[in-house]
């Protein structure tokens, strides 16, 4: 039997008002007491989809069950797994049926114009950056219920979240400083190349910071709060609280210097082992070289215009400074993670 909308013949879009304005028009036509007895079980269904999407708690968990994409195909991708639950929708590994490879698929099952304009403007921010630690678009597809979903090159590997919780399972609470320093490294050359293209990620936090151990490689993900050559007029389209700098929070401008505080907060998280608290007040842990300490801390004086920029200084080389003087040599000697 079709779905609660289309038995109403309503968009998954349409609020309550809509919803019961469709319902009294299509049992008008089809009420038993209006003597069209063969309509009776058509009447029940309408009923049905009626009373399940003008109660909220009801509608929210039927379109949940109802966007579950997975098994299923669209355009030319197979949705095979989930691989992570965001605020308007799921991401999925998918494969693509021709080349048999894999993908990344993030579907807006909120399909509000709002939540819409969220993702398309994800896929613009990416569609023409060309780097090895940015994912790649694929596509952007309209599925037959008017949501969206942006399918990208799927990227193997723990976030750094992760990684911080598997040290802590495997007994090492201290995260080894000169990781940091080369995850550091890799995430300003992404943000070099990022903010000469006129985009600001504007949600850098350890959740969205892929880790490849073997390769000492990392990928940034979730663009969804990115923005595209911000003005002066151009505000945040939202934050995580614990890595966002202060004028994000008041909806200050964009400006590259955002990243570089949510950067800075992010390899503290790490240095922390992953304790909110101490990174919330900016403690550094004493096993922590002074250069890479002040490294840090520059990036995170309250005033963005202080902290440092491309045009000033080659942050590059800076950074391999840095592990020069506090590590010895500007690698890591391929040493492990995990």
């Amino acid at each position: 039997m079709s779905d609660f909308y289309e038995r109403l013949e309503v968009s998954p879009r349409a609020c309550g008002d809509v919803i019961d304005a469709a319902f009294k028009a299509l049992m008008k036509q089809v009420h038993p007491d209006h003597g069209r007895t063969k309509h009776g079980e058509r009447a029940r269904s309408l009923l049905e989809a009626r009373e399940s999407l003008l109660d909220p708690t009801r509608r929210a968990r039927y379109d949940r069950q109802r966007n579950q994409l997975e098994g299923t195909t669209i355009g030319e991708f197979r949705v095979d797994e989930p691989i992570a639950e965001g605020g308007f929708g799921k991401t999925y590994k998918g494969t693509h049926l021709t080349v048999n490879a894999p993908v990344c698929i993030k579907h807006c099952s909120e399909i509000s114009a709002a939540d819409a304009e969220i993702l398309i403007e994800e896929a613009r921010a990416m569609w023409d950056l060309r780097h090895f630690a940015i994912p790649a678009v694929r596509n952007l597809l309209k599925l037959d219920d008017g949501s969206l979903a942006l399918v990208m090159s799927f990227v193997e590997g723990p976030t750094l979240e992760q990684v911080v919780e598997k040290q802590q399972k495997n007994g090492q609470r201290r995260f080894d400083p000169e990781h940091v320093a080369w995850i550091l490294e890799r995430l300003l050359n992404v943000l070099s190349y990022m903010h000469r293209h006129g985009v600001v990620h504007g949600d850098i936090k350890p959740q969205n910071i892929i880790i490849q151990p073997e390769s000492h490689t990392v990928v940034l993900v979730d663009f969804g709060l990115a923005a595209i050559k911000p003005t002066r007029t151009t505000g945040s389209k939202g934050y995580t609280e614990v890595f966002a700098p202060p004028e994000q929070r008041r909806g200050a401008p964009l400006l590259p210097q955002i990243d570089f505080y949510s950067l800075s907060m992010t390899m503290l998280f790490a240095l922390n082992g992953g304790d909110p608290d101490r990174t919330a007040r900016y403690q550094v842990p004493g096993h922590v070289p002074d250069h890479l300490c002040a490294f840090l801390r520059r990036m995170l004086v309250r005033d963005p215009l202080q902290r440092p920029d491309w045009h000033s200084e080659n942050l590059m080389d800076t950074i391999r400074a840095v592990r020069k003087t506090a590590f010895g040599r500007v690698n890591s000697g391929m040493k492990p993670l995990l």
